[in-house]
């Protein structure tokens, strides 16, 4: 009996923590505090989220910031970051990225395409953040290139997108892999090398 009672009480935890959060972000969005987020339908989000930067968040219709059960929901952070007033990340409908997400556009732009699956963990940015020249490396001159997820996409945990990569429509990228180099629509991408693209059968 003391079972049930606690497998209940979680659940009413979960769903009043849930409730709570989404309702928060879009009430202080309403009131204001996020002049460049533009919220286009309905939007959840379940794990505590920081937006940082001057650029523009836009979040579409159904997208979810954050997944329960999944671990870290009570104590991590889902962080996105618009840096400079030219950046922009876009969130599609009905996107699901899983916790302790960081998404960091710097100087361009982060796009992720409508019903696109990703893991925990995730880490995108559109910079290297320091120049790779070593005699410039402490200063501001460096590029930044825009990253692309193409749509129907789906991402494993612990997957990390660099600058500049394209993902294509309906493509898989396993888990724990560091993305530099474009990957073609509809392909399994199960190492970090760029010659073992799988075509998948649609």
């Amino acid at each position: 009996m003391f079972h049930v009672c606690f497998s209940k009480c979680k659940k009413v935890r979960s769903l009043i923590t849930i409730k709570r959060r989404t309702w928060m972000f879009k009430l202080l969005y309403k009131l204001g505090f996020f002049p460049n987020v533009y919220i286009y339908g309905n939007i959840k989000v379940i794990q505590s989220l920081t937006f940082q930067g001057n650029g523009t968040l836009i979040l579409r219709d159904r997208c979810m910031l954050g997944v329960y059960p999944s671990p870290n929901v009570y104590n991590g952070e889902f962080y996105i970051e618009a840096r400079k007033e030219s950046a922009k990340i876009e969130i599609g409908e009905r996107v699901f990225i899983n916790n302790n997400a960081i998404i960091i556009a710097d100087k361009s732009s982060i796009t992720i395409g409508d019903n696109t699956l990703i893991g925990p963990n995730f880490v995108c940015f559109d910079s290297n953040f320091h120049p790779i020249n070593p005699s410039k490396r402490l200063s501001s001159d460096y590029s930044c290139k825009p990253v692309k997820i193409g749509r129907n996409v789906f991402i494993g945990a612990n997957v990390t997108l660099l600058q500049g990569v394209t993902v294509g429509d309906n493509s898989i990228i396993g888990a724990g892999l560091t993305i530099s180099e474009d990957i073609p629509e509809n392909t399994i991408v199960k190492t970090e090398l760029a010659a073992s693209f799988i075509k998948l059968e649609v």
